[in-house]
């Protein structure tokens, strides 16, 4: 970021006596920065997409996959495979994904900690905490815990998630052995 001073002189001699003004102007050499969101933008912008990751998760684990469709953007990206998972395109191909995965088993998804970060009025990122509990047929357990990185992207009407990568810290071993057979 340059600065740039401009001198308003008040009628001869008055830079000597003190009563020249000087505005300090802020001209910014880069054009992403002149673009970023004012801050009442961004506090909307977090808030709205807090609203979409607690939907997204209450779709999940309640299997209503109409709700988890407008969640995210028709082509969004889901990327599973730090947790045993595939890399899915488009918002059909990943409710099918989870349909097929999951979606016997009961679930239990909480988002913690969110750091979100609002690039310009239509798009952001953020990285969430995760911790979730699956419990499959046959009474079997997986505990986890982990990180979603998402970006997300303001459609003219409202947040969606655009892109979302699922990375594990850790799963319980004990049921983690009884899931894979270990």
């Amino acid at each position: 970021m340059t600065y740039t001073r401009r001198a308003f002189l008040i009628g001869t001699g008055a830079a000597a006596l003190g009563l020249a003004g000087a505005r300090a102007t802020r001209v910014s050499a880069d054009p992403v920065a002149a673009a970023a969101p004012d801050a009442a933008t961004v506090v909307a912008a977090v808030s709205a997409i807090k609203q979409v990751k607690a939907r997204y998760f209450r779709a999940v684990d309640t299997k209503d996959w109409e709700l988890l469709k407008q969640q995210v953007t028709p082509d969004v990206v889901i990327d599973t495979t730090g947790s045993a998972g595939i890399i899915t395109t488009g918002a059909d191909a990943f409710i099918a994904y989870l349909q097929a995965t999951i979606g016997p088993a009961r679930t239990v998804h909480h988002g913690h900690m969110p750091e979100i970060e609002v690039q310009s009025p239509t798009t952001a990122t953020g990285v969430w905490a995760l911790q979730d509990l699956l419990i499959f047929p046959g009474n079997i357990r997986v505990v986890g815990f982990g990180h979603y990185h998402e970006t997300y992207a303001f459609d003219g009407e409202r947040w969606r998630i655009k892109s979302s990568k699922l990375t594990r810290l850790y799963l319980d071993p004990l049921t983690e052995g009884k899931l894979f057979g270990m």
